[in-house]
């Protein structure tokens, strides 16, 4: 014979679910701001975790209405501290819109990864 559910149980778990969801992804590596200025590419990074050795890729595509033309991939070693990081990369990017890939890699895994849309 089975037990029945008290009627309680979904009021008692849909706030529990609620701040599962809310909170999911927030405690991992990721990419804050990322901009173009005085001829140099700023991005930060956001660490929540302690110092940590990572690889930093940023490849960087002129974009046009029908086509993507790849300008400049910038790979570096980084070394992150707690909270936000900020690295500026010189580059000379003309007038125009450009879309970012940005990937994190600790050792030979991507901890992390986005496309971000910039105009200069």
């Amino acid at each position: 014979m089975m037990a029945a559910i008290p009627r309680t149980a979904p009021i008692i778990w849909l706030p529990c679910l609620c701040i599962l969801a809310l909170t999911a992804g927030c405690t991992g590596t990721g990419f804050g701001e990322v901009d173009y200025a005085d001829g140099a590419l700023h991005v930060e990074v956001d660490n929540p975790s302690g110092p940590l050795e990572a690889t930093l890729q940023v490849t960087i595509s002129r974009t046009s209405t029908f086509e993507q033309e790849e300008v400049e991939t910038i790979v570096r070693s980084v070394d992150l501290q707690d909270g936000t990081n900020t690295f500026s990369y010189p580059v000379a990017l003309e007038p125009g819109s450009y879309k970012l890939y940005l990937y994190l890699l600790e050792g030979d895994e991507r901890t992390a990864a986005v496309i971000r849309d910039i105009q200069v």
